[in-house]
């Protein structure tokens, strides 16, 4: 080496490099021993710091144990606390645990168990969705007084809900063994006369750990408990955070996590695996996801029980950070001893021209993303050979990176699709099912020598993955759906199913034709004729809303004779006594308009089609709506909720206004996609999302494009999009079509000019199809296909 460096490098050359070398050594040697010093001190500093914050929890948690044990005690003082009071009444008790409770939020619950195994609770029910879950608790409910007592022949667990304010709301009763004699917490008291606490243990029907202290008063004759979750101690970790890198998890020796500063659902790994090597007390420097920490795992004295630790960690920068401003200094020093000799630089210039000429060569690769045409520059000097490493490591860098952010566009992408499929039961796994077919039928037209994919090739990985994006964003827009528009299973369904009120009407008249009935027998009428008279009037009634409710499925085809019987129904009254204005929100408010409410009692009919059902469409611009190619037909009003409206439907439950609503989620597609900035390769990808709906004839939406303005990427769509919404097998309402009916199905539109004849020939003759349903159709929708019958005659479209 020594020899290549006297034949190649000139005198001043060497010189230069000499003076280097130099000023680098000492620079290094300085650096490296400030560096390691900073580094004891931040490891001191470090471990103080941990130190103190365990003396503190330790602290804590001694102070807030010796506050439960003598409430405890107090508990124990309070009136009659040893004998159970009567079931029917709130007892005086419980009144003052819910106080209680009220000031002290870390308290779950508290509870008085008896030797009669009964048992008088009171819950704080804020966060606590197993009881809404399993019972109908009402929406105002704030807590819930709980008895476990002896009833008629059976063991009763009641449920009492009280608002704020105690007032009374519901009572649920279920049977039960429950015995409070044979829980852990009542055993446990027995054995000691001191309060004592449990292990922290998951409360079911808070989902959140806790502990129970428990105290056995008046000789055996009940035990006071307190349930309390670890909130407090995870807000007092959370306060222990000294920079936001730091973390604090308290765990058992088992490891199981029972606190900690950032919500962990389980202990930090790292602490784990510094408890099982038993380096207590020690600042030890490990890696986490790439980044250095300094950690420590120290026994907690007042823990609960012996075996109760602390993990601490931080950030190794963070804790250095100060220190190494002084090594920053130090080494800005020593860059400026290296301008001071610029003079000397000068001279060196020829021979350094030329490899950073070479080095601008391939960063320009670099700028125009040929990573892997990024070559090392050939020169002699160290320097410029490790810039060149540099730039080959930072091509390799921006490669990683820029496909760690394609990957992470890539999951957002699914993560969208995911949402929307999981908005709604009646999209099932649509948005996720359908780029498989459509990736798979693209690769086999872009592989074909067919005539009529000859012109259809996606050469770059851009182009695939535009088109991925597309078929994984074509739904995008259901998102701005109402899924009471997309799950109207009824006519008259909006948020609810409006045949109730209906029903309600029936129900007054029927109550107006008994009291009719008896109002004409004390007049003197004839019994008997008022009697077959009021049978005619009830059977009346029962056939006409039997009749209203079948036409309220929207299973049968509405013929004009039905629709006339609706109104004949529609002309019957009925007397409303309360004002149809109160206890409504403000925009049903604003449905009514200013019309003058007429005072009640009111003669309606019993099924109209009122103004107030009018939802009027705002903030619609129809010139930048026809603008933009969208041809749908804007149905005048947002929805139209009227009654008569919605039951003479004559197919189906939807709307004119629910089916524009529902196509609209394409057009909804289209705009939120094109305002997005895409690079080059990507710019088509609201193309393909949002095309998925037309047809070759130009019938389909929303710009009803024919078949010279859609490409084959929006023709793949197309088929991808029906034959997965036909096989769809876990929609709620409908079964999943096997395999011939559903390409008979596409067959015809085939012949009728909706979907591409070649393509669809593509889709069967490559057996995508089949491999798709063998992936994810059930095995009862598999069955045999005559490919050479279905592509009969389909060779003239």
């Amino acid at each position: 080496m020594r020899g290549i460096f006297r034949r190649l490098i000139t005198i001043r050359t060497n010189i230069l490099t000499n003076f280097i070398i130099v000023v680098a050594l000492v620079a290094a040697g300085l650096l490296f021993l400030q560096y390691h010093f900073s580094k004891r001190l931040a490891l001191e500093a470090t471990r103080g710091t941990f130190h103190q914050i365990a003396r503190k929890v330790a602290v804590h948690m001694e102070d807030n144990d010796h506050f439960i044990r003598t409430f405890l005690y107090q508990m124990a003082l309070y009136p009659n606390i040893t004998e159970e009071p009567p079931v029917g009444i709130l007892p005086e008790n419980a009144v003052r645990f819910i106080r209680t409770m009220s000031h002290l939020k870390s308290f779950y619950s508290m509870y008085v168990g008896y030797p009669n195994g009964d048992i008088m609770e009171v819950v704080n029910l804020r966060g606590v969705g197993s009881l809404h879950k399993a019972f109908a608790v009402p929406e105002k409910a704030r807590w819930s007084v709980v008895r476990v007592f002896e009833g008629s022949g059976e063991r009763v667990w009641r449920y009492d809900f009280y608002d704020t304010d105690l007032h009374w709301l519901r009572r649920e009763e279920v049977p039960t063994t429950y015995d409070a004699r044979k829980r852990p917490w009542y055993l446990l008291a027995k054995e000691y006369d001191a309060p004592v606490r449990s292990a922290p243990y998951l409360f079911e029907s808070l989902g959140r750990k806790g502990i129970t202290y428990s105290l056995m008063i008046g000789k055996g004759k009940a035990v006071v408990a307190i349930d309390f979750t670890l909130e407090h101690i995870e807000r007092f970790l959370r306060d222990q955070i000294f920079v936001p890198t730091s973390k604090v998890d308290m765990f058992d020796r088992k490891g199981n996590l029972i606190a900690s500063s950032d919500d962990a659902g389980e202990t930090d790994p790292l602490f784990l695996g510094i408890f099982k090597d038993g380096a207590y007390r020690k600042v030890l420097t490990r890696e986490r996801k790439g980044r250095r920490v300094f950690t420590m795992v120290i026994p907690v004295p007042n823990g609960f029980g012996r075996d109760t630790y602390l993990g601490f960690s931080v950030d190794a920068a963070v804790m250095m950070k100060p220190y190494m401003r002084n090594i920053y200094y130090a080494f800005g020093a020593a860059l400026i001893a290296l301008i001071l000799s610029i003079p000397l630089i000068i001279l060196t210039t020829l021979r350094i021209v030329r490899p950073i000429k070479a080095l601008m060569r391939e960063n320009e690769k670099v700028k125009e993303r040929r990573f892997d045409e990024v070559q090392p520059v050939q020169t002699y000097i160290i320097e410029l050979i490790e810039l060149s490493d540099s730039l080959i490591s930072m091509s390799r860098s921006i490669q990683e990176y820029e496909r760690s952010l394609e990957d992470m566009i890539d999951s957002f992408v699914k993560l969208i699709a995911g949402a929307i499929d999981a908005k709604s039961p009646y999209t099932g796994g649509h948005c996720k099912r359908v780029p498989l077919i459509a990736l798979e039928l693209a690769k086999a037209a872009s592989a074909s020598e067919d005539e009529a994919f000859k012109s259809f090739r996606f050469e770059r990985e851009e182009d695939w993955k535009a088109f991925e994006m597309g078929a994984w964003l074509h739904d995008c827009g259901k998102i701005t759906t109402p899924e009471f528009v997309v799950d109207k299973a009824t006519k008259l369904e909006t948020i609810y199913n409006r045949i109730h009120e209906i029903r309600t009407r029936f129900e007054v008249i029927w109550r107006d034709v008994d009291i009719a009935f008896y109002e004409r027998l004390i007049k003197g009428e004839d019994r008997g004729i008022l009697e077959a008279w009021r049978e005619e009037e009830r059977r009346r009634l029962l056939d006409d809303f039997a009749f209203v409710a079948r036409c309220n499925i929207g299973g049968d085809f509405m013929d004009e004779e039905k629709k006339k019987r609706l109104r004949e129904i529609a002309k019957r009254t009925w007397v409303r006594h309360f004002s149809n204005r109160l206890g409504i929100s403000e925009n049903e408010r604003r449905l009514f308009g200013n019309t003058e409410e007429p005072s009640p009692p009111v003669t309606e009919p019993l099924l109209a089609d009122r103004p107030e059902h009018l939802v009027p469409r705002t903030h619609f611009d129809e010139e930048a709506y026809r603008q933009k190619g969208f041809k749908l037909e804007v149905p005048e009003y947002l929805y139209n909720f009227g009654e008569l409206y919605n039951l003479s439907i004559e197919r189906g439950t939807l709307t004119a206004e629910d089916i524009f609503k529902i196509r609209e989620h394409v057009i909804m597609t289209i705009e939120m996609l094109e305002q997005l900035p895409y690079p080059d390769p990507l710019v088509r990808i609201p193309e393909y999302a949002g095309t998925h709906h037309e047809a070759l004839d130009g019938s389909g939406y929303p710009r009803r494009l024919d078949g010279e303005r859609l490409s084959i990427p929006s023709r793949i769509m197309a088929i991808a999009d029906i034959f997965e919404a036909l096989t769809a097998s876990d929609r709620p309402y409908k079964k999943g079509k096997t395999l011939s009916e559903a390409l008979k199905i596409m067959g015809f539109m085939v012949r009728d000019g909706h979907l591409d004849a070649a393509l669809f020939a593509l889709f069967i003759r490559s057996g995508i199809y089949r491999t798709y349903a063998e992936n994810n159709l059930t095995s009862e929708q598999i069955d045999a296909i005559d490919e050479e019958e279905l592509l009969k005659d389909l060779t003239s479209f």
